[in-house]
């Protein structure tokens, strides 16, 4: 072989070890709290962690460890599709992401249902626990059903160490006339207590 295929072998392979990236081998223990109830599970294959489950509040949580076999850069997509079993319809979905080691997030997406968009805020951090935090903001497109299903994703990268924890934090929101409803009905409970109060008040002075 000549020198000059010597080199270019050699610079094949400094390029090709240049780039190459971590794999996430196993993820776990898993976690969920709030309104969100869930299982999770980690495709060794595709460096793709799912979460399957339901909601039935505005907010909840998902929670996993990673594990690398080393720590560089791995990619990992992530994949939820979360049932509404809650009292109103989703327009807009937050996710704040969190992990113990600085990240990017990109190719944030919904595919069910049609027509949503994402804006990403960038994580920054640390913050007091240590951690650096993100936010996906997904928003409506067809809204979220009661008992429909919400698939979303994205990705994130990530480097330095061979153990991480990601953190979702989500929140859903309502359609802004749930809100105008949710007041009123606060306001007729409200004056139909002070009205029963101030009725008794009089009934005992007579």
């Amino acid at each position: 072989m000549t020198n000059t295929k010597i080199l270019l072998v050699a610079a094949a392979s400094f390029l090709s070890w240049s780039i190459s990236h971590a794999s996430i081998t196993s993820a776990g223990p898993w976690s969920y709290g709030g309104g969100v109830y869930c299982y999770g599970s980690l495709d060794a294959a595709s460096q793709t962690v799912s979460w399957t489950g339901s909601q039935n509040s505005s907010s909840g949580d998902m929670g996993v460890t990673l594990f690398a076999n080393s720590p560089s850069d791995p990619i990992l997509t992530i994949g939820n599709s979360i049932n509404n079993t809650s009292s109103f319809v989703w327009t807009e979905y937050i996710v704040s992401v969190a992990m113990n080691q600085m990240f990017s997030i990109n190719s944030a997406n919904v595919t069910v249902p049609t027509g949503w968009t994402a804006n990403i805020t960038a994580p920054t951090g640390p913050d007091i626990n240590g951690n650096f935090n993100g936010v996906i903001d997904y928003i409506g497109g067809a809204p979220v059903a009661i008992n429909g299903t919400l698939d979303f994703g994205y990705v994130v990268q990530f480097t330095g160490s061979t153990q991480y924890s990601l953190t979702e934090s989500v929140q859903a929101v309502p359609e802004p006339g749930t809100f105008s409803f949710l007041a009123a009905g606060g306001l007729l409970v409200g004056g139909w207590f002070m009205a029963k109060r101030r009725q008794t008040r009089l009934l005992v002075r007579a």
